[in-house]
Parts: structure tokens; sequence; C-alpha cells
């Protein structure tokens, strides 16, 4: 049987960086699928953004390089590419930070034998540079993709029939299948803050001076969303969100509490003891920007986090 080639499906950042649950199709040369959340049958990915860093991890003569691209919704992706795809890797050494880009490369997932966590990155197999317009032009497919898919699968949830094709509705059959819950609502949002970033209110792919990468990946554990529970607790309170100082010093008081053996917090840990103290998952991850900025805490080895 002839080997076919898998189509570049356009993605947003969000939705590939959370899709942790792979699928083998009972065919010859099937590759391995990523599966969304939202039924993204995902093995080549079309995706768009600003290229922010790119580092060669490698030697001159065997280079290895490790790029951040980020989505017009402020989203990340990650690329790897070395010397079993010679064209990505010289498409990153010649493209300079920050430049608008579109990439078509290949969906890579890893998991390591001791951690439930997911590490998704993109291998490319191209990549160019483009002008901010033709990102916008890329996102407006990826955000009609997603909005197919989030229609499809309100219908299913009605009991009628989805206006998707195959791909589209096995995707999200397998997704149903894999993941016991999703919160349609949070991709919902997603859409809405996308296409209100294309429509210039907050143009997250303004050129700017490239953030610090280290080079290290999310997981797909870190990029969800608040539980149900801790929405409601948080919502039902009647609060006022905490002041910037007051939240840092809860995280602060957080991570000397929790790191009983001074080797630093696991941010799985960190994050869930977070969420149950009303500090949501986005709002943590920007406090330990602020205090890594500050020098209050720092991290002795990756996804961990230690007062300094």
């Amino acid at each position: 049987m002839a080997r076919r080639r898998e189509p570049a499906l356009p993605v947003l950042a969000q939705e590939l960086s959370r899709a942790r649950e792979t699928h083998v199709e009972d065919r010859e040369y099937s590759p391995t699928y990523l599966i969304s959340e939202m039924g993204s049958k995902l093995s080549r990915v079309l995706i768009g953004g600003v290229l922010t860093s790119v580092e060669n991890r490698g030697s001159e003569d065997d280079p290895f390089y490790l790029a951040r691209m980020v989505d017009p919704n402020g989203d990340t992706y990650y690329l790897r590419a070395g010397q079993y795809n010679p064209e990505g890797a010289a498409a990153l050494s010649h493209i300079e930070a920050p430049s608008h880009v579109i990439a078509v490369g290949r969906v890579r997932s890893y998991s390591p034998d001791d951690s439930d966590a997911v590490f998704v990155s993109v291998q490319p197999e191209n990549l160019r540079e483009v002008s901010e317009q033709e990102v916008s032009v890329w996102a407006v497919k990826a955000c009609n993709s997603l909005m197919r898919r989030l229609k499809g699968a309100q219908a299913l949830a009605d009991a009628s029939e989805p206006e998707l094709g195959a791909r589209e509705r096995e995707g999200l059959a397998l997704a149903q299948e894999k993941y016991e819950t999703v919160s349609t609502e949070s991709y919902a949002g997603l859409l809405y803050d996308c296409l209100k970033n294309l429509s210039g209110e907050t143009p997250t792919t303004a050129l700017a001076e490239p953030p610090p990468f280290t080079g290290e990946f999310e997981t797909a554990g870190a990029m969800e969303v608040p539980t149900a529970a801790a929405a409601t607790a948080e919502e039902s309170s009647g609060e006022e969100p905490a002041s910037d100082t007051d939240a840092e010093a809860a995280v602060l008081n957080l991570i000397t509490t929790l790191d009983n053996q001074g080797e630093g917090v696991l941010y799985d840990e960190l994050r869930d003891n977070a969420v149950a103290a009303g500090i949501d998952t986005a709002r943590l991850d920007e406090l330990l920007d602020s205090l890594n900025d500050q020098g209050l805490t720092y991290q002795p080895a990756f996804n961990r986090f230690r007062v300094a």
C-alpha cells in the first residue's frame, strides 16, 4: 500500500499544547496522531506567529535548534530541529528573531517514564518569514477549524448531525473516548480571545524584544484551566482579587511550606495548592515570572521552584 501524506492542519498553540493523548490507526504506515481535546487529529500541522527565540543547543557541525514561537493569541509553540530535518534546521539558522513566520512540521510528544507529564513540540519541515497579514490569514483558518469542531461537539451533545468531514468526526469521537472531561467553554473563550486579537484590539503578534528562553518546554498539565471547584469557590467568595504584592507573598509562602527537602517544589504540586488557595493557573504563571524576575525565586531544576 502506498504511504499517504498527512495534511498539515492549522491549530492554535494552546490547543496543541494541551493535547496529551495519542492514537495509531490499524493500517500500514499509520503515524502516531496526537489527539487534541477538541478532536483534532494532529500529525502534520500548519502554525503561524512570531518566532521569538532560537538557540543552537548542538554544535556548528551538528546543529540542534530549540526555538519558541508565539501565536496571535500569545500562546507558545516549541520547535525542535536537527540532523533528521535539515530543511527546518536550515530555516531556523537563517531567520532572526523576532520575525513573523509560517511553519509546516510534524508533531512530537514525549512523556518521561517516571512522569505523567506530556511535552509537545513541532519538528519543522519548512519555515519561512512572512508578513503580519499572512499570519492573520493563517490564524483565521485555525480559528475556523476550531469553530467547526466546537459546533460539531455541541451538535453531538444535542444528538443532532454535525456538519463535519470524516476526519473531523473521527477526531471528535476519539477525543470523547480518550478525555474524560473537556472544558468546551475554555476553547470557546480561546476562540473569542484570538478573534478579538485579530480584530486589532490587542495585537499580540506585534514584533517586540524576545523574552529570555531557557529551551525548556511546558507540559500539557501546565496549560490546564482551573478546576470547576476552584472556579466556583472564587466566584462565590465575593472578595476582590488579591493585590500583586499579597498574591506574590502567598506564592512565596506556598513554595516555602511545600519545599520540605530544600530541593524546590514541583510545578504541578505548587499549581494544585495555588488553585486551592484561589490563585488560578494563569495568575500563578504571571506571579512566578514576576518573582523570578525580582530574584525572589529561582528554578534549581526544570519544573521546580525554590525561594532564593
